[in-house]
This record gives structure tokens, sequence and C-alpha cells, in this order.
């Protein structure tokens, strides 16, 4: 009997030693817009220094997004991530793609033949009801996934997009905005806030105040890492002097949801892409409306450039 309890807390006592099993990791589809605004490049970022985050893939999406697609790839490609494929939208009107220059003639076999939305509904279909979507561009590729099977609305975990704008625009203190990655795809916008699919919407009024300023870009440049090199590279190219991280926030909140407070409210998309609040609808967005910069910064520069 004596040797039986021995054995029993032996059992127990190796147990309690033995190291907690780390939490599951959230696979991402991340469909962005890269290249013509300098913030995409900085979520992509965040996204490959975050351990919680599983990124299955990479779409792009505007303009010219076979040109998007190289640049996600090759920057992937640089922080040694080639095993994730990247998968190129449908070409729309032209739009300034001044980073795209640094992946000129780029090529790799992670660089998908195949659209974005069946790439998209492939990735979807092979983990049905475990994928968050993660659009920070317009939202015109997760439209066209929609369109082509409506059923994979069952099969989408949730949205977390980066996007529209409820009480305040683009500049501090401004009203309501046409914000931009809504307005330039409405039509899509709207399938997408109609689908039914769980949304969380990180709008103009938790991001259009996230400016990086000189000692936090000099706290990223100065890590000299391959992403980080890449980083510098992208925001000489971009040839502007502060970035906003707009999309940085909407992948934040995938892993540290405390960075801001949300509400559940009924969103519609007009046709000019105005998001608005519709009163005695039944809420179908979890919207995130009041942050606190000074702790996002100290999560971004802390998983991107830490001391």
């Amino acid at each position: 009997m004596k040797k039986i309890l021995f054995v029993f807390y032996l059992v127990l006592l190796l147990a309690a030693r033995a190291p907690a099993a780390p939490p599951p990791k959230t696979p991402i589809l991340l469909d962005t817009d890269i290249g013509t605004d300098i913030d995409d490049a900085f979520a992509l970022a965040l996204v490959l220094e975050s351990p919680e985050l599983d990124l299955l893939g990479v779409t792009t999406v505007s303009g010219d997004t076979q040109a998007r697609a190289r640049l996600a790839a090759k920057m992937l490609w640089e922080a040694s991530r080639k095993d994730v494929p990247v998968a190129a939208g449908e070409p729309g009107k032209s739009v300034p793609v001044e980073q795209t220059r640094w992946a000129e003639g780029f090529t790799s076999p992670q660089i998908r033949s195949e659209n974005a939305a069946a790439f998209l509904k492939a990735e979807i279909d092979r983990r049905p009801g475990e994928v968050t979507l993660v659009p920070i561009g317009p939202l015109t590729n997760v439209a066209a996934l929609l369109r082509a099977d409506p059923a994979v609305t069952r099969k989408i975990k949730r949205i977390v997009l980066m996007g529209g704008s409820i009480v305040r625009g683009y500049e501090p203190g401004s009203k309501l905005a046409a914000e931009y990655n809504i307005a330039a795809d409405p039509e899509a916008a709207q399938a997408v806030f109609s689908s039914g699919v769980p949304i969380l919407m990180v709008p103009l009024d938790v991001t259009a105040m996230l400016q990086l300023d000189g000692a936090g870009l000099h706290r990223v440049f100065a890590r000299f890492t391959p992403l980080t090199d890449t980083l510098t590279v992208l925001y000489h190219l971009w040839g502007k002097e502060t970035p906003t991280l707009f999309d940085p926030m909407a992948v934040a909140m995938i892993i540290l949801p405390s960075l801001c407070e949300t509400k559940e409210l009924a969103i519609e998309v007009d046709s000019k892409g105005y998001t608005r609040v519709a009163e005695g609808r039944p809420p179908n967005t979890t919207v995130a409306l009041r942050t606190r910069p000074a702790k996002f910064f100290n999560f971004y520069l802390g998983r991107v450039a830490p001391n």
C-alpha cells in the first residue's frame, strides 16, 4: 500500500513540474494592399513576430495585385518564412505602389497561381470553423470569396478588419469619414457586413491617432534584423515622414483584445463607403471604439523591436 501511495504522489509531483502546454495558435489569413501605405508592412511584421498566430497565407488586393504579391512574398522570404503561400487577387484600378520597386523581378514558388478568392476558399475548407480572416485593405477579395461560395460563411471563424469610421475621421477631432478601405469598394463591404460572419471592426476611432514618432521609428530601424531592415527600406520607398499604424492595430486586437474598448453595434455601409450605426437593428459587428495609444505602442515595439 505504501508503495502504491509513493508512486501516486510521485506521479502528481512530476505532473506539477511538467511545463504547461502552449496555448493553441490562432490560424489566420492576411488580406492586404501592401505597397501603397506603409502600415501594411508594419502589420505583416507584427504577424511574423507573434507566436500566438499561425499565418496560413497572404492574399493581395487592389490595383497591381501581382506586384503586391511579389512584395509580400519577398518580405516573407527575408523573414525566413518561405513556407507561407501568397496569392494575388484580381487586378483593379491603378493606385500608387512605390514600395513594390523593392521586389521587382522577385520570384518564389510560394507565389501561387490560383487567385486570392480560390486560395482563401481552399484554406478555409481545409480548416472549417478555425480560420480568422484579417483583411487590412479593401474588402474586394473577401466579397469575391463570399460570392463564389456563399456556404463559406459557416466555415469562417470570424473576420477581423481594419476599416470604417464611427464617430471620428483621419484628423484629430474630425468627424465621421468614408475610410479608404471601405470607400474603395463599398459593394464589397456591404457584402461582408451583411454576410452573418462574426466581425471585429477596427476603425479610425482607434487607429487614426497611432502615429509612430521619430523615437519609435529609430527603435525599429536600429534593430538591424532582416525584418526590420525590410521595414527600413520600405519606409524610405514610401517617402513620407510619420507612419500611422492603422493596420497593425487589427492584428494586435487578435492577440491582445484589451487594447481597445469595444461595443456590439449594427453596422451598415452606404453607397459612398460610410459605415453607419443602424439604430434599432440587431448588432452584426463588434466595434473597437476607444484605445490608449501608449499601450498599443508598448505592445507593438515590444514585439517588432524589443529592447
